[in-house]
């Protein structure tokens, strides 16, 4: 799968326009699980995504982001949505997995 994305991209960025205000709510309410978070960047910019993964599952951030995935507001294929993660936070280091995992919990929440 071709990568559409760099280092410094946000995951703003893989969403629609439409559904950010919903995506940076999600995103502020993980931020008291994020190692390291600077709370001066924006939620809508953030690019990097280092769990607390002792006090949030990764099931949970899927999850949450399937709940926008379901309203249409991804612009990317799921597929590029699990490579951002596999690379942009350490939810998992396998994208197959993770990619999986994704389309598991998808169909569960469709």
């Amino acid at each position: 799968m071709k990568t559409i994305f760099s280092a410094g991209t946000p995951l703003s960025a893989l969403f629609r326009i439409e559904h950010h205000k919903e995506l940076a709510d999600m995103i502020d309410s993980w931020r008291p699980f994020l190692i390291d978070d600077d709370p001066t960047v924006e939620a809508l910019k953030l690019n990097y995504f280092k769990f607390d993964r002792q006090r949030l599952r990764a099931k949970d951030v899927y999850l949450d982001l399937l709940a926008i995935v379901n309203k249409n507001g991804l612009k990317t294929p799921m597929g590029l949505l699990a490579q951002y993660l596999s690379t942009h936070s350490n939810l998992s280091v396998s994208y197959s997995s993770l990619y999986l995992q994704l389309r598991r919990l998808h169909a569960q929440t469709k």
